[in-house]
């Protein structure tokens, strides 16, 4: 995954998310609008023939805290849900 910054303001941030599609791509827009202070979280993937299939990201904060706060923030829920699905795959293995 590589992260490519198309656009970078105060509350708005833009950017496409290399080498994942609509799998992760929506689970992070969902993760994302979770979080009160975004008003807007959104992707698009251009045509997969004509273009690089990558999601374009445009993220929109409130102003009290930055969209790469809220990226952060996400990022972090998605990685602590994994966490306990692992954990349950583990134990449900073992009983």
């Amino acid at each position: 995954m590589r992260i490519e910054v198309i656009k970078r303001e105060e509350n708005l941030l833009e950017f496409y998310l290399e080498g994942e599609d609509h799998t992760f791509a929506n689970l992070l827009n969902e993760v994302l609008h979770e979080n009160e202070h975004v008003k807007f979280a959104g992707y698009t993937i251009e045509h997969p023939v004509l273009m690089a299939r990558k999601p374009r990201f445009k993220v929109v904060t409130d102003g009290k805290v930055k969209p790469e706060e809220v990226l952060e923030e996400a990022a972090q829920k998605i990685f602590d849900r994994a966490r306990v699905l692992l954990d349950a795959w583990k134990k449900a293995l073992k009983g």
